[in-house]
């Protein structure tokens, strides 16, 4: 059941992010945010969290790396940006984070 909710989560997510030229007081955006802490707040009274791994070494235990760049102030394998989240179930990968690395 948790992992057919996953794109559920993940679109409330988007959602939240194409509404970012709005005001965090805007009825929509607070509408929104309102459902998906308390769809969140379900997910993780059910054991789920969220990884964000940006600024950790790459591991593919736990990452999914889409892309690589290079960048100068980073050494290379560290996790720069995450294109979607990572989710663990009770301490253990449901999905990983989608991520890219400094190359």
């Amino acid at each position: 059941l948790i992992t057919d909710l996953l794109p559920v989560l993940d679109n409330f997510q988007l959602a939240l992010q194409s509404g970012q030229s709005l005001t965090d007081e805007h009825p929509l955006i607070k509408g929104v945010d309102m459902v998906y802490k308390q769809f969140f707040g379900v997910l993780e009274r059910s054991g789920v969290e969220l990884m964000d791994p940006v600024g950790q070494p790459f591991d593919p235990n736990f990452h999914e790396a889409v892309m690589t760049e290079p960048d100068s102030d980073q050494e290379a394998g560290i996790v720069t940006q995450v294109l979607r989240l990572g989710i663990t179930l009770n301490g253990k990968v449901l999905r990983p984070a989608m991520v890219k690395v400094s190359g």
